[in-house]
């Protein structure tokens, strides 16, 4: 569609920031995944707030296409828990709930530390020095979300050698909230990097070849996160 593209130097809004910054990133138009993962983002990152209305015209207007790969992208976040779809109210942002935070945390904890357990004898050395960097990348992240996307770099890493698949899908699933519950956990108790300890003592479990003590530190640290983010949220009044 033709329309003015905004730079990112020009945005006036997060919004407008973020597709900016996409869109010379993928040097181009935008698919309908690339849709997916830029409201995605703006979700996360609370640029859209819980219960927000996504008008349709201004979004395709904003990444400059029509609105059928528009709906088709609110479809598949609607789907993958992140907005709702009222009949005859448009799109709304879905509020995370109390149960379902705690679901996807029994989820987590019945899939995470399996996973770590039979990947940690597969990981080679060159994984665990790129596991390294990542801890080493978290502690200069200077934004809530950069060190997110490395946090989820970080245990997609570790858990890849594990053959897996039907556990793996399940976490791929629980991939987009994990996100929101770690830059919740870093947004609302204020950006810090406590968590990155944890990450240490799993790679330090690693490296030593334990793979019962890699997994029990993952378990430790699933239940660190859940206590942080079940507590701020239930201050925060959610429901």
């Amino acid at each position: 569609m033709p329309g003015t593209r905004t730079t990112p130097a020009e945005a006036a809004t997060p919004l407008q920031r973020l597709v900016a910054e996409q869109r010379a990133a993928l040097g181009g138009r935008f698919s309908t995944d690339d849709i997916v993962a830029v409201l995605h983002q703006a979700i996360v990152r609370g640029i859209f707030h819980p219960g927000q209305a996504l008008r349709q015209d201004e979004l395709a207007a904003e990444f400059q296409v029509s609105k059928i790969p528009l709906r088709e992208a609110l479809r598949t976040l609607q789907a993958q828990g992140f907005v709702e779809l009222p009949l005859n109210r448009g799109a709304l942002v879905q509020a995370p709930t109390l149960d379902q935070l705690k679901d996807a945390f029994e989820l987590r904890l019945l899939v995470e530390p399996s996973l770590m357990r039979t990947a940690a004898p597969l990981l080679t050395r060159a994984d665990l020095d790129e596991a390294e960097r990542l801890v080493r990348a978290m502690d200069k992240a200077g934004t809530a979300w950069a060190f997110s996307e490395l946090n989820v770099r970080f245990h997609d890493l570790l858990y890849g050698p594990a053959q897996r698949p039907l556990s793996k899908q399940i976490l791929a699933m629980l991939q987009g909230h994990i996100q929101r519950m770690s830059f919740m956990q870093l947004s609302l108790a204020g950006f810090n990097r406590s968590s990155n300890e944890d990450h240490r003592v799993i790679l330090a479990a690693c490296r030593q070849g334990d793979a019962d003590a890699a997994a029990r530190a993952v378990a430790g640290h699933v239940k660190g996160v859940r206590k942080i983010v079940l507590e701020l949220v239930a201050q925060q009044g959610l429901g």
